[in-house]
């Protein structure tokens, strides 16, 4: 018998399974490892539902001038930064700052736009090879500007944007209502809006469950839950084991997908490392209403999204600079009376939520860490932010070439 070298990927995220999945599309006999009882019940569990692939990366100049007036209004403004003040968070701080040029911003989207494409083309042939449900849909989507000055940067950044191969329109509120009928009853401000024709949506926690199966009933790979990786054990700078809560694990190939954990898996001189931080955030997850949207659509001044997915309504926002998961109910019912505000009827707003907080993988370029991390066989692909639904397929690719260069 031909013998499968054999791949250990820790993490059984959204990163973690597309990387599983497609090794084992090569070839390789792959074993996730997972330390919770299921797949997907991090950060991948609620996310936003966003499959839009000509994306930004956050560490801009205008992030940078906007910081002040988070922390006079944090719940406000969506953003709470106060955590950047605690002294464990100065380097990384420091080392966004200093990516929040405006030559830096321009080379980190343009990187993570190539990156999106690449996820996109991947993805499609994926769901070509094999049937999965996650109630993805390309309808297309509305960021919602509240001011002329909005319309402004708007337009700006939409020009960018389409000479990197979006769709980005900017167009008048009256046509924002008109693609999208759920906004006809708003009582945001609204002077007009972007829209994206071919932006999508899609279950992140529904497509990682139903990749599970593909896994390990059509490809082979298996999956340990409930077991949690103490560290990478190495022989002549090479990884031969990983050492867990429950035994030691052989293999010939190790490949890090723990996105928040990772740095703290791996060793602390590898080449390529960055400094993660984790960013908040909240999402509320409702019935249909009467008037569910079409469109997903993002309130760009109370940094919000809302989007339907199957047969719910998906509410997210918060970029909240903390480790803590503890869930502020102020922070709940504000969320919830703006996207009420936003789309009085797209959910039934009269019912208690589902809520759901997870940490977001953060870099300080956007750029997720994705190659060799300290020995031969040892591999990261972590640090995808809140891209990570987005960029999964395309870093597993690049991470695929890294791995038989």
């Amino acid at each position: 018998m031909d013998y499968k070298k054999r791949a250990i990927v820790i993490g059984a995220g959204i990163v973690g399974l597309t990387t599983a999945c497609r090794l084992s599309e090569e070839g390789y006999a792959v074993t996730v490892l997972e330390q919770k009882d299921k797949p997907a019940e991090g950060t991948s569990k609620a996310n936003a539902g966003q499959l839009i692939y000509n994306i930004s990366a956050m560490s801009s100049p205008s992030f940078l001038r906007s910081l002040p007036k988070t922390f006079l209004t944090p719940s406000q403004s969506g953003v709470i930064a106060a955590g950047l003040i605690h002294p464990k968070n100065w380097q990384w701080a420091l080392s966004f700052i200093g990516q929040c040029s405006s030559k830096n911003w321009a080379k980190n989207t343009h990187d993570l736009i190539k990156m999106a494409r690449r996820s996109r083309d991947s993805l499609d042939a994926f769901r070509t090879r094999h049937e999965i449900e996650f109630n993805w849909r390309r309808d297309g989507k509305i960021y919602t500007h509240e001011t002329e000055q909005g319309l402004v940067a708007a337009r700006k950044f939409a020009e960018f944007q389409r000479a990197h191969g979006g769709t980005h329109q900017v167009i008048t509120k009256e046509e924002c209502i008109e693609r999208e009928s759920a906004l006809t009853s708003t009582t945001r401000k609204i002077a007009g809006g972007t829209y994206l024709s071919d932006a999508a949506v899609g279950d992140c926690h529904l497509f990682c469950k139903n990749m599970v199966d593909i896994l390990t009933s059509k490809l082979g790979g298996k999956i340990i839950y409930d077991v949690t990786v103490h560290k990478i054990l190495t022989h002549n700078d090479k990884a031969v084991g990983v050492e867990t809560s429950m035994n030691t694990l052989e293999a010939d190939l190790f490949i890090v997908c723990a996105g928040m954990a990772s740095n703290r898996i791996l060793a602390k001189d590898f080449k390529d490392r960055k400094p993660i931080i984790g960013i908040k955030g909240i999402s509320l997850t409702y019935p249909l209403g009467k008037n569910p949207p079409n469109l997903s659509v993002t309130d760009t001044a109370g940094k919000f999204v809302i989007a339907r997915l199957g047969n719910q309504i998906r509410v997210a926002g918060y970029a909240i600079f903390s480790e803590n998961l503890y869930i502020d109910q102020k922070h709940v019912s504000l969320l919830a009376a703006k996207a009420k505000s936003l789309m009085p009827d797209a959910a039934s707003f009269e019912g208690d939520p589902k809520i759901w907080t997870g940490l977001r993988p953060q870099t300080t370029d956007d750029l997720p860490m994705i190659g060799k991390a300290g020995a031969d066989n040892l591999y990261v692909n972590a640090g995808h932010g809140s891209n990570g639904w987005i960029l999964s397929f395309g870093a597993a690719e690049l991470l695929l070439e890294k791995i038989n260069e």
